[in-house]
């Protein structure tokens, strides 16, 4: 390759592999693909890696330190970067020296031949840019085949860099890492600090990864070693909290490391949509399904410390939760509304009870209640020490098949099943309350959709007419407007009271503020289903039920009358309207009658 052609090489300058994998990740249609939530996390670590950047451009080899609990999902992060890093180099070929017909051992960047034969000053800009930077030199063995073949012999070979993975310690000292670092080069070299505390390293290791940072580094013969990697250790240790005698050693390294707290993702929604996303291999699921263990492997991981056991506190650390994020916590100020007031002044009890004045402390107030079941001063509690792991996904998928046969659905029986076999993962005095919080969720679900299917029997044709009158009025009610008439002009909510409690539907309503009514019939304009449900899982009897649905339930202890004509009305309903299947359905009949899904115990 003449003169000319090097110089054509650096016309545009390459991206160093720091760069590239930044490129990356911007260019990846989705983003730390399979990662959900964590938002702050992730942008956190795009943060890290833009000045990462800056460092790789001075010459330097950039190591950013993902630091977190075991299970927040650091490895799985790692991994979404190397499969966008492999993508993109699929499409943005990267080329090493070949020289006289020897490939470049350490994959160098071939910029590195035309830099280290530059002269001492360049007139051009573009030559001053680059000679900025510190001089590399070429590796010992291209610099032997460049002698050899007089500048004659010197291609480009196009690569697909590969990703390594080692641990801390003193091994990184041995020959083997060398082949580690030949492996990694221009890629991602992994670095596993799990399994070694700092303080216990032998203190060369620390000069070895200075050396590094300085790309400084040279083989055992003393043949320097032309790096262009991106370095990311991960680590659950509290290595960066040592105390001053420990961090003699480190001290160094430690301070030139860019670190990135991982926590665990906060909100169980996210860990629904994790679960959703993955092929769950079970053909039919009841509904909700996936949302109950979501909830509960949540409930499993949060400092409950301090909390009540009445299940609507339960359910409110969970909204709390799954609003929190730093990028929605203005939508988390916007829905809490006066029914949390219970709950946050247990939190807070300095803040004593919710007050509305907007002016005055509902912002702080509502920050400061997120946050005090998540940070506690400038460090993270639940959400760093036991927030939801996305490892409890595994537990979704393959719970089902911990008995000796496995089936293809995910029924009731299933969920009671799961919780049982998982009462060990929860602090002992808060076990009782999480398992008879789930077992309420799920009966106040079952009696709705049970319920429903009730009205839409004794309704007939008319069922949407009824529903839209009742859905009216309550609106009306909701919104403080009840000195207005309710103008029932076609008569059809006299004619829906024949079946539903109307007035108990407006007493329930008007005095809504002793109960923790759900965001979304206090704050929007609900729907009859999720008013429906409401008024169901409160435990009244809004469904005023005729002799007919007296046939169908029996008596107690009997299963269903499956020769009543409401039986094969409301099974349909169910399969039709809210997905349930055929073992699903019977199964709801029992937890109706019984009132909880452990009817076996």
């Amino acid at each position: 390759m003449d003169r000319s052609g090097l110089e054509r090489l650096v016309e545009k300058e390459e991206e160093t592999t720091t760069d590239r994998v930044r490129r990356s990740i911007l260019a990846s249609e989705q983003q730390f693909d399979g990662i959900y939530g964590i938002r702050d996390v992730k942008e956190n670590l795009m943060d890290a890696l833009e000045r990462a950047s800056f460092i790789s451009k001075q010459g330097y080899i950039p190591i950013i330190l993902l630091i977190g609990p075991s299970g927040s999902g650091k490895t799985e992060i790692i991994n979404s970067m190397i499969r966008s890093y492999k993508n993109y180099t699929k499409t943005d070929r990267m080329f090493t020296l070949n020289i006289n017909g020897v490939k470049c051992p350490y994959n160098e960047n071939p910029y590195n031949l035309y830099r280290s034969i530059l002269p001492v000053s360049i007139p051009d800009g573009a030559g001053k840019a680059i000679l900025n930077k510190k001089r590399p030199e070429i590796c010992y063995t291209c610099e032997q085949n460049l002698e050899k073949s007089n500048g004659k012999e010197i291609k480009l070979d196009g690569i697909f860099p590969q990703s390594s993975i080692t641990e801390f310690g003193d091994n990184v000292l041995s020959l083997n890492f060398i082949n580690v670092i030949k492996n990694s080069n221009r890629s991602i070299l992994t670095i596993s600090a799990d399994k070694s505390r700092f303080e216990n390293i032998n203190p060369k290791v620390f000069q070895f990864m200075n050396n590094i940072y300085d790309n400084n580094l040279s083989d055992m013969a003393g043949n320097r070693i032309p790096l262009d990697s991106l370095i990311i250790m991960h680590s659950n240790e509290s290595f960066m909290e040592l105390p001053d005698e420990a961090k003699r050693e480190s001290r160094p390294l430690l301070e030139r490391i860019i670190r990135v707290n991982v926590r665990r993702n906060l909100s169980y929604s996210a860990e629904e949509k994790m679960a959703q996303e993955l092929n769950i291999p079970v053909l039919k699921t009841i509904p909700h399904a996936l949302g109950y263990m979501a909830k509960f492997n949540v409930l499993s991981r949060v400092d409950l410390s301090g909390t009540g056991s009445e299940t609507d506190e339960l359910e409110n650390i969970l909204e709390l939760l799954d609003y929190y994020d730093s990028s929605r916590l203005g939508e988390l100020e916007r829905n809490m509304t006066r029914s949390m007031s219970n709950f946050l002044s247990k939190l807070l009890p300095d803040y004593g009870y919710y007050i509305s004045d907007k002016d005055k402390v509902e912002n702080r107030y509502l920050k400061d209640a997120a946050k005090s079941l998540i940070v506690y001063g400038n460090e993270y509690k639940s959400g760093w020490t036991t927030g939801v792991s996305p490892r409890s996904i595994t537990d979704i998928l393959d719970f089902n098949y911990s008995s000796n046969k496995a089936k293809d659905y995910i029924s009731f029986s299933d969920i009671a099943r799961y919780i049982n076999n998982n009462l060990d993962r929860l602090n002992e005095d808060k076990a009782d309350d999480i398992k008879n919080y789930i077992d309420k969720l799920v009966v106040d679900n079952v009696g709705s959709d049970v319920g429903y299917a009730i009205l839409s029997f004794y309704y007939g044709e008319h069922f949407k007419d009824y529903t839209n009158a009742i859905t009216a009025y309550s609106n009306l009610l909701i919104n403080n407007k009840q000195d207005e008439e309710f103008k029932d002009q076609n008569g059809y909510l006299s004619e829906a009271s024949r079946y539903f409690d109307v007035e108990g539907l407006k007493n329930e309503i008007n005095h809504f503020k002793f109960r923790k009514m759900p965001l979304g019939v206090v704050n929007y304009s609900p729907t009859f289903e999720s008013l429906f449900g409401f008024l169901i899982s409160t435990g009244k009897e809004f469904i005023k039920k005729e002799s007919k649905f007296k046939s169908f339930i029996g008596e107690s202890g009997k299963e269903v009358e499956k020769n009543s004509e409401l039986y094969p009305y409301i099974a349909g309903f169910l399969k039709s309207r809210f997905g349930y299947f055929d073992e699903a359905v019977e199964e709801a009949f029992k937890i109706y009658k019984e009132g909880t899904i452990f009817y076996d115990e």
